[in-house]
Parts: structure tokens; sequence; C-alpha cells
């Protein structure tokens, strides 16, 4: 069988340069990102919001790769908490996905460099969690390629196995060393560990989640995940038509060369500034919703364990007696008082999770959460305005939104 193997140019050595107009959408995505992070700041909810974004992260970098499932299905699911052993399903699929993505964002500190093995061990930890699990965390020594039953017709075919270890040195030494706006290095980045494929399988997830390291490793998110895939799988095929310019075979200092990474590079600073936009709203509402909670709870003692709610509720709007008792140090007897109080006043609905597993769930959070997934599916942001145009879960009922 006859293919070509795309030969990438290595970064580190290659010349770099930004138009303006790639320089002003990175510049207004850097503002946008800076200004997100003090609102954050301000109004105290720096935990909460980037444990939800990080969530809606991962279900947007999963639903790229085909993988979907509802908020509410996730949330439940991962309550359940049965580990790596548990039966395979879509929804422990993504939890993987989020336990990558949050090793990524945790691992790597403002100042500390990405490693290969950063990287390595995010994708074992994805891998746990699906069908092949003796995958994770190992470069591939095999062909792959995309799209087409064989590399002969296949859309793209990556690198050759022999070429991806020096290759991902250099990738590294980019992110780490580059001069770029931290913004145009993450986007290059994601761009050229998708070109690589590293993996036999993840590659699209790890290389969205790569994007967070960066950013997080050049200290321009720190309390925030901006879930910026979900843009992307909005803009799917102008995500893809991206990716293949930028595997240009132009010599790597020529116009055409520059001119397809910068327009790679202003597509996804055009999707950051978008997102972070959406995380206001969902940032904005969430702080209502709390309000709301305060005024559910007028003459609750104050030193009552319910009053945790308020810190809880955004960072686990669905919790069990055990998970609440945890969180907040009680018993589970004073935990499970506390949740009956909550019930009663509104603040979390009772269902069940399975046979006998009681579950509270926050339904003004989670539905808040859908109708962030919901925007950032519509071309324009606004669903009144134009229907989403990939499948997002359904619209929450108006008592949660």
């Amino acid at each position: 069988m006859v293919f070509n193997a795309y030969v990438p140019d290595r970064l580190a050595a290659r010349p770099h340069a930004l138009t303006d107009i790639d320089g002003r959408a990175v510049l207004e995505a850097t503002v946008a990102l800076a200004e997100s992070e003090t609102r954050t700041t301000v109004l105290g909810s720096a935990d909460a919001l980037g444990r939800m974004l990080l969530r809606a992260e991962a279900v947007g970098s999963s639903m790229i790769e085909g993988l979907e499932v509802s908020p509410r299905k996730l949330l439940e699911e991962e309550v359940r908490d049965q580990g790596p052993t548990g039966p395979w399903t879509t929804a422990r699929e993504v939890l993987g996905n989020i336990d990558a993505m949050a090793y990524l964002t945790e691992a790597v500190v403002p100042g500390r460099a990405v490693t290969i093995d950063i990287v390595l061990e995010a994708h074992r930890r994805l891998m746990a969690a699906t069908t092949t699990p003796e995958l994770g965390g190992r470069v591939r020594s095999i062909h792959n390629w995309i799209g087409g039953p064989t590399p002969a017709s296949a859309v793209f075919v990556p690198p050759i196995p022999e070429r991806v270890a020096g290759l991902l040195d250099d990738l590294v030494q980019f992110i780490n060393t580059s001069a770029l706006p931290p913004i145009a290095i993450a986007a290059i980045a994601h761009a050229q560990f998708e070109t690589i494929h590293p993996f036999a399988d993840g590659n699209g997830r790890i290389g969205r989640g790569l994007i967070h390291a960066v950013l997080r490793s050049r200290g321009v998110t720190v309390r925030s995940a901006p879930p910026v895939s979900l843009v992307l799988a909005t803009r799917a095929a102008e995500y893809e038509a991206a990716l293949q310019r930028f595997r240009h075979t132009s010599a790597p200092d020529s116009d055409a060369a520059q001119s397809a990474a910068g327009q790679f590079v202003r597509l996804f600073a055009d999707a950051m500034a978008e997102v972070v936009d959406r995380m206001g709203q969902f940032d904005a509402r969430i702080a209502e919703i709390k309000d709301g909670w305060r005024g559910a709870l007028a003459g609750v003692r104050s030193d009552s364990a319910a009053w945790s709610v308020l810190e809880l509720g955004p960072r686990m709007p669905v919790m069990t007696v055990h998970t609440f008792a945890v969180a907040t140090g009680k018993s589970e007897q004073a935990a499970n008082t506390a949740l009956s109080v909550l019930v009663e006043r509104g603040v979390l609905a009772q269902r069940s999770a399975g046979r006998r597993n009681r579950v509270f769930e926050a339904d003004a959070v989670i539905g808040a959460l859908t109708l962030l997934e919901r925007r950032l599916a519509s071309p324009v942001g606004d669903t009144a305005l134009a229907p989403p145009n990939r499948r997002v879960p359904a619209a929450p009922p108006l008592s949660e939104v």
C-alpha cells in the first residue's frame, strides 16, 4: 500500500509572525481572559466556576469525538463514583476526559514547564476510562490516519511513528520558550499536536486539553478553564479546514506557511473571545442562583450545614448524603438533615439514581450549564436568534432557568 505521511516543520526554530489582524484578535482574546480572571475573583466563585467550566470543556471536547452525554446524566454518573473498574459508559468516558483535563490544569502551574511526562500521564488518565486502557500513556508505535478505511484513501496521514518522539520534544520546547503571545502559542501548539497525532487514540481530547496546560503555564488562566472546545465544536467545519491549512507544504518561512498558521491563530483567538463572553453570562447566572438560595434559606440557623450549599451547589450540583457529609465535614446524620431542609426550601430536588441511591440535584445550576452549552452551539451565541447547529442537551424547564 502506497501513501504519503505528512512531515510537519519543527516549531522551536521556525520563524513565527502574526499579521496585524491576527495580532488584534489575539490581543482582544487576551484582554477578555484577563478581565474574566478578575471577575471570577470579585464574585468569589473561582473554584465553583472553574470546576463547572472544566466539565463543560470536557463535554465539548468529547462531543467533537462523537461522545455525547447530557449535563445531568454526566453529573449523576460522577456522583456514583464507581472508579475505573466500573462498566464502560459514554458518561464514564467523558468523566475520564474531565480527569485528564483536570490533571493538565493542576499539574501545570504558572511558570512551570509543560513536559511530555505530563501529557503522557493525562493520556493515561483519559484512556483508563475507555475500552482500550492499554493504549494510555504510550506514544504510538503504529501508523494512524484520519478519514477513510486505509491510509491510501485517508484525508490526512500523520507522520510515521519513528518521527513522533522528536516532534514531541520540539513541541514542548516551542511551548516553553516561544516569545509569541500565550494564546498564539496555545493555538499553534494545539494545531501541531493534532498534526503529530502521537497516540493511537485520544489525540483530539488531549490536544484540546493541552490548550489549558499552555495557558496555565503562561499564567493567563489561573482560576478558570474557558470551554473553548464548545465553540470549536460549533465551528467544526471551519476548525477542520483551518487545521488542514496549517498542514501546509510550503517552506516554513514562506508567506503561505505564515498565513496558514496566522489563520488558525485568529480562528482560535476569536473562539476564545466568544467563550469568555459566555462565561461572563454563566458566572452572573450562578451569582443570581446563589442570591436566590440565600433568600430561600432565610430563618435557617446560621450554623446549619444547609448553608454550605452556597459554596458546594455550583461546584457539585448533584450530591448524595455521603458526598455532602464529606464535603462539609459533618456526620451523615447531620448531612441528611441539612439536605432535607434544602429540599423543603426548594434549593435542591431529591431524585433516585439506581434502585437505592438517593441523589440531590441543584436544578438551577444544571439548567445554567445546559443553557451555556446550548448558547455555545448557536452560530451567534443566542438560540433565540439562531438554533444550535449541532446536537445539544434539551432546553431545561423554565423552573430550572
